[in-house]
């Protein structure tokens, strides 16, 4: 079953920060363009019938109120499209680092029972795979930690017992003690991973 999500806006800082960026940018190419061929079409002349008069102007007058109306219109226009646009790119990118995110949290709290999901469609798919091997290597470690641990106190109720009785064997002490120092010799090979 595919998922889509429902919110557009995950991020609404993020995004609309970048949406302005990329309208702000836009208008700031359009205003260039106008300026430049204001600038250009200033040294140029241009006649034209107005109410039945001839009219000479430089072509820089006659374009200036088609540049600002069409300006104007083509600017809205565009920051409506780009900002629909945008919010639709940025969908794909806001979404996987809200995942990011709470994942993140998760494993500071020390929840390492989850693996991370995005979408396939979403940004940053090998990072989240890469987060998930990194996940499951410590998960692993950290069940050796705890099947030692287990093992260890097995060990520490089995001496106590043997040690409760009249006379304990000094072969049972002996292989316990030897089973303890194996067990804390894996228990320090895995704790070795860890480095802090």
């Amino acid at each position: 079953m595919k998922t889509r999500r429902r919110k557009y806006f995950i991020n609404k800082g993020f995004q609309s920060e970048f949406i302005l960026k990329f309208c702000g940018l836009v208008a700031l190419g359009g205003v260039i363009f106008g300026v430049i061929l204001y600038i250009f079409s200033s040294r140029t002349l241009t006649t034209s019938f107005e109410n039945s008069r001839l009219v000479v102007k430089s072509t820089a007058d006659y374009l200036l109120p088609g540049l600002l109306f069409g300006g104007i219109v083509v600017g809205l226009l565009t920051a409506v499209a780009t900002s629909i646009v945008v919010l639709f790119m940025t969908h794909r990118l806001a979404g996987p680092v809200y995942r990011f995110e709470k994942y993140i949290k998760d494993i500071g709290l020390g929840d390492f029972s989850q693996d991370l999901k995005i979408r396939k469609k979403d940004q940053f798919q090998d990072m989240a795979n890469s987060f998930n091997k990194m996940t499951n290597d410590v998960r692993a470690q950290l069940l050796k930690i705890v099947e030692l641990s287990e093992k260890l106190d097995g060990l520490i109720e089995e001496l106590s017992s043997v040690s409760r009785s009249d006379m304990p064997l000094k072969e049972d002490i002996e292989r316990t003690v030897s089973e303890l120092r194996k067990d804390r010799q894996d228990l320090k090979r895995v704790i070795a991973f860890f480095k802090v």
